[in-house]
């Protein structure tokens, strides 16, 4: 319980060992007094207080302050002593391995050059002051403090920034990366003039070295975390934005197979677009082909499903069970809607003629599928360009294609060739009749 007090008030951990063992010697000692206003000045060498007495300076010896002290001391000095020869001390940055799952290979990854041990230290420092051990200190360990307290302010700043980064970096999908490389090209950038080299990893001479030494040491800091920073509200915007496009691209197996209801669900992938756009994210060309696929597979679905709506609606029945293909029929799809198509037996100057003929039947009753396959078919593909100022290459724009009319080839050839063979059944039959009058 006293340790956890100690750590809740910020008392470091030798510090609050030298705190109590000062406080039990107080009350150690203020017992003895006691004992002695009791028994008298000589009770320790009475025969009963003698043992108590032993009891008493055993106690206290195990209660010596300045034992912790020498003990701290050394373990300081052998561990100064063992650090002096490297060469990474002088770097705010640097790159461990840590292993994640138990795996034997891990992750590289950066971290502040800070141990938590010197962060401990300058407070050690300035509570055994404050308990009168400031003139038993060495004056190595008194630097390192010194040095410590110096480097505390840009490492914690470090820390946070490279632990943002971090987990901002996690969110990142790879095929959302490019979207953000000029922020991560910045940040690798700046990470980069603490080991000389630069982000490909060429030696660099021009550029300013950062340590922990160096006089711009807290510009480069600050310069660091305002670059995570930028990079934390580009991710957040743009994991937002991908939440928006998948919702948008839901509600296209959802809504009616309509042509205003389609547009409208493609216009809100379309604002989504044109916000990321306006934002300057980069390489949004090749992100946006990968949302149109994603559209176009819903809307291949869909194309699917209206062709077999198309086939059941106009399939050709028999008179004696035209009622129960009805009924399944509704019960199954909803009706196709399609304009009804007259044809006429007219008598002119003796002639008997169809109005309009069974070719041109045949071609308006094409026209009104090829109509409903392209309430889908010539939906716009999202565009991410729409605001660019100058235009980009006519070999990378001409590969891109305006409308869904491919997905035409993306169906299968079994509901294609159905919706086909039904407007066929229905010319036929329309000849049969027209042939009759003629």
């Amino acid at each position: 319980s006293a340790s956890c007090i100690a750590t809740i008030r910020g008392i470091p951990p030798f510090s609050g060992k030298i705190l109590w063992a000062k406080q039990m010697e107080r009350q150690v000692h203020a017992l003895m007094k006691r004992m002695s206003d009791v028994l008298g000045k000589e009770w320790g060498q009475q025969l009963e207080g003698r043992q108590l007495r032993r009891s008493c300076d055993e106690l206290l010896s195990k209660l010596d302050s300045r034992a912790y002290f020498r003990s701290w001391v050394s373990e300081w000095e052998s561990e100064l002593s063992s650090n002096t020869a490297s060469k990474l001390n002088s770097y705010p940055i640097i790159v461990v391995r840590q292993n994640s799952g138990g795996s034997s290979g891990g992750v590289l990854v950066a971290k502040a050059n800070f141990d938590q041990k010197h962060e401990y230290l300058f407070r050690e420092i300035r509570y055994l002051k404050w308990l009168g051990y400031e003139r038993d200190i060495p004056r190595t360990i008194a630097l390192v403090s010194e040095e410590a307290i110096v480097r505390y302010p840009h490492a914690m700043a470090l820390k946070t920034a490279l632990s943002s980064y971090a987990a901002a970096r996690d969110l990142i999908t790879p095929e959302l990366e490019p979207l953000v490389a000029k922020e991560l090209r910045a940040i690798k950038d700046s990470i980069a003039e603490a080991f000389d080299v630069s982000s490909d990893g060429a030696k660099v001479t021009s550029k300013r070295r950062i340590r922990w030494d160096s006089k711009d040491i807290s510009g480069w800091v600050a310069a660091l975390n305002e670059l995570v920073s930028r990079f934390e509200e580009r991710v957040e915007i743009l994991l937002r934005a991908c939440d928006n496009i998948d919702i948008a691209i839901e509600a296209f197996g959802t809504v009616a197979y309509d042509r205003q209801k389609f547009c409208d669900a493609v216009e809100n992938v379309q604002k989504v677009v044109d916000e990321l756009s306006l934002a300057g994210y980069s390489d949004l060309a090749s992100w946006g082909d990968r949302v149109n696929r994603k559209m176009g597979a819903v809307l291949a679905k869909r194309l699917e499903e209206a062709l077999h709506a198309w086939s059941e609606t106009f399939q050709p029945v028999e008179a004696d069970s035209s009622c129960e293909k009805d009924s399944k029929k509704k019960g199954k799809t909803a009706p196709v809607r399609t304009p009804k198509i007259s044809v006429e037996i007219l008598l002119r100057n003796q002639e008997i003629s169809a109005s309009p003929a069974v070719p041109t039947t045949r071609s308006i009753f094409l026209n009104e599928l090829h109509d409903y396959m392209g309430i889908v078919c010539t939906l716009p593909c999202v565009n991410c360009e729409r605001f660019e100022v100058f235009e980009r290459a006519s070999g990378a724009e001409g590969k891109r294609a305006s409308t869904f009319y491919h997905l035409v080839d993306s169906l299968s050839p079994k509901a294609l060739s159905n919706a086909y063979f039904t407007v066929e059944c229905h010319i036929q039959n329309l000849a049969a009749f027209v042939n009759q009058w003629l």
